[in-house]
């Protein structure tokens, strides 16, 4: 597989397949309408995913989870902005009390399976791997399988 390319001619889903099999480990960047999303795979397993795109920031998932309100998410990205971006947001939220660290870690998990469930369903865009994980990734163990279901199940569902 070729370690850049396009949507057009490679699904999403054929190109991570592909890296699983190389058991590759590195950054699979995603540029798509207008904003870039980024999957981490260590040893060919997903292990993180993070977006440009505002409706996949975490704050964002954890209100719309109802795990936070949004006036704890206005409290909280205040207190990141105040570190100086020192401390990630998801600490913020713990150290608050406005989320336990199960809630944070679920909410992970959820921000990582919606990222790549709308990287699936992409037809157009532009891709590129490099053998290189951000110093910051959280790793999370992520079955591509079970996401795959999921996935064909919300399509069928009409979401």
């Amino acid at each position: 597989m070729a370690r850049t390319g396009n949507f057009l001619e490679t699904p999403f889903s054929d190109v991570v397949v592909s890296l699983q099999q190389q058991a590759a480990t590195g950054t699979l960047t995603c540029a798509a309408g207008g904003y870039e999303k980024s999957v981490c795979l260590k040893s060919g397993q997903i292990i993180f995913a993070t977006s440009q795109d505002v409706r996949d920031r975490l704050g964002e998932i954890m209100v719309a989870t109802g795990k936070i309100t949004r006036s704890q998410l206005e409290k909280a990205l205040d207190l990141h902005k105040k570190s100086a971006g020192l401390k990630k947001i998801g600490a913020v939220m713990v150290e608050n009390g406005f989320v336990t660290p199960k809630d944070l870690f679920n909410g992970l998990k959820h921000q990582v399976r919606s990222i790549i469930y709308s990287l699936i369903l992409l037809t157009e865009g532009a891709y590129r791997f490099t053998e290189v994980l951000p110093p910051d990734v959280i790793p999370l163990q992520i079955n591509m399988e079970e996401l795959l279901r999921e996935v064909i199940q919300q399509m069928k569902q009409g979401r």
